[in-house]
Order: C-alpha cells, then structure tokens, then sequence
C-alpha cells in the first residue's frame, strides 16, 4: 500500500490468553482451512471466495510482525496519530467504543472514501498478532450485535476493484467488523505498531469508482494495483473455542463458547487462485 509510513520499535508484543502467542507465524498460519495466498504474488486488492459453507473469513494485510487495520477520523486526530505514532491528543478519547476494520474497502465504504464529516482522514494501523487475539478473545460475537467492551460483526464485504452507484460494490461474502470499548479500546491503543496515512489513497479510488463506465472503472483500478492492499486469508492465533465463538472455525454439538446460530446471512469464501 502507497501510504506514508511510521513505526514504533518500543512496544512489545503481549501475549494472547491461553494461546502460544511466540509461536512462529508459519505455524498458526498452517491451521487455516484451505490455501492461503502468497501476499509476495498477489495482484492489489480482495480475494473473494469461502473457505466452508456457515463460516466466515478474516481477510487482511499481515505478515510476520503484525495485522494492518482501518479507520477514519477527523485532521485533528489524524495528525497527532502520525505525527507521534500512537493514538492521543486532546480530540481523542481512548475509552469511547471504536470500530477497527481490516478491509480496506470497507472502511472506503462506511467514510464515503474520506469524504465524510469526522471521517476525511483514512489511517492504516498495524498491530501484533497476539494483541489482536487478545483483544478478539474477549469480543462476543451475535446475530443483532452483543458484548459490552468488545463486539465482532461480520456484514457484507466490499469490492476494492468495483464499484456499484459510486461505492465499492457488494460482496456475497462478509467482512469483520471489530468494536471495541473501555479497557479494550485502551488495549488497542497501547498496541500500536505503527500509523499510516492512506488518505490520497481513498481519493484516488473514489475518483476512479466516481467513472460511470464500469469498463473505465476496471481500468482505473488495473493501473492504481501497485498500491492497493493485498489482503489474503489470515487466522489469529487464538484458542479454537474462540474461533468458533467468532465463526472462523466450525463448531461440533454442545460447544458452549460458539454462538447457537451463525448470521442467516453468512456467506463463506474461497480464496480466488
């Protein structure tokens, strides 16, 4: 992704309850249900696809060091965010329930791409593997919402290469949604590895998805790849009654921890070859 980049080496990783959280990433990676692309050959953008019928998919950018997240604010806490890597500032409360996605159109979506009020800066934020298992462990996950600090909600993906009446076009598929407030908002924030503008970025597929020939829009979006994100399937390394909770592993009869019905609405995906 062509965005301007920071970093913090000061933070260190913490450590995911009941989970090896110094296990090699390779390792975890290998319990996927399927393949998994090679972000070293992809093309720019999302893959589209299910892994099994009633499960979901978590799709990101990572890589070994950590998992890259969206989200939108006003200037003022933008650049504070970037100019000191971390969250702060006098425009920025730590506790407020916020809401973290890791699909880049998604988070293009729900901010009109940076076009909207309190929303006119995109930012690109890069957190340990471990801390955002910490954090999804304590997350509920229910049809109709759930959970007081940490919330999960999977609702339709978005299409970074497409677009439909001048958004990213819908998806069968489902993309997660992460809240989280309280304690686990200030357990977000303290995790930061680094913060990235990827406003140009928005606009720039804004302007493209804007073109009412979708032919204009496909070709557009061919030439802007080099700087999108590729986003591949990717497994936290956290527990398997967690995985079921959060729909990303199936769930065998009488698991207490796993929802009793997975949304009506959930479509799984198979990563595109």
């Amino acid at each position: 992704c062509n965005c301007s980049l920071g970093h913090r080496s000061d933070l260190i990783p913490l450590q995911c309850e009941r989970t090896v959280a110094s296990t090699p990433l390779s390792t975890f990676v290998a319990t996927m249900s399927g393949p998994v692309q090679d972000a070293t050959t992809s093309s720019g953008g999302s893959s589209e696809g299910s892994f099994r019928p009633g499960l979901c998919t978590f799709m990101a950018e990572w890589d070994e060091e950590g998992v890259f997240l969206y989200q939108a604010f006003n200037s003022e806490i933008a650049d504070w965010a970037l100019e000191h890597q971390q969250f702060g500032g006098p425009g920025f409360n730590p506790t407020r329930m916020t809401w973290v996605k890791p699909s880049f159109a998604w988070v293009l979506y729900r901010s009109g791409y940076g076009r909207k009020h309190n929303q006119e800066r995109i930012l690109k934020i890069k957190v340990p593997h471990a801390a955002l298992a910490k954090l999804l462990a304590r997350c509920s996950c229910k049809h109709g919402g759930g959970g007081s600090l940490g919330r999960v909600q999977w609702d339709p993906a978005r299409d970074l290469l497409s677009a439909d009446g001048r958004e990213p076009r819908k998806r069968r598929d489902r993309a997660i949604q992460i809240g989280l407030k309280g304690r686990l908002s200030e357990l977000y924030v303290q995790s930061v590895l680094s913060i990235q503008d990827c406003t140009d970025l928005a606009h720039d597929v804004g302007k493209i998805h804007s073109l009412k020939d979708p032919r204009e829009v496909a070709r557009g979006m061919e030439a802007l790849k080099h700087e999108l994100p590729v986003e591949t399937p990717y497994m936290p390394p956290c527990d398997e009654a967690v995985l079921k909770k959060l729909l990303l592993q199936e769930s065998e009869p009488g698991d207490s921890e796993a929802p009793r019905h997975a949304p009506h609405r959930v479509m799984g995906h198979r990563p595109r070859r």
